[in-house]
């Protein structure tokens, strides 16, 4: 039961950092440096599920707010 408890904390934690990764290299690309991915390991591993899902709601934000700071072109006139 222990081991199973430590794998999956494990593998959270693994998903977790790449999750983040993703998140920093949405917003820019020289966001993801030496200091974000040390913090991004400590936190992942330390925290495991719960990072995962902060993460994942990181990740999330990051989305939308890419997508809301795109120009989109009006393809037809406004009422």
């Amino acid at each position: 039961m222990a081991v199973t408890g430590v794998l999956i904390w494990i593998a959270s934690g693994v998903l977790a950092y790449f999750i983040t990764e993703a998140a920093a290299l949405c917003c820019g690309r020289r966001a993801w440096d030496k200091a974000t991915r040390e913090f991004a390991l400590v936190c992942s591993m330390l925290l495991g599920p719960i990072y995962l899902l902060i993460a994942a709601e990181l990740l999330l934000l990051a989305a939308i707010g890419n997508g809301l700071t795109t120009d989109h072109t009006r393809r037809h006139k406004d009422s």
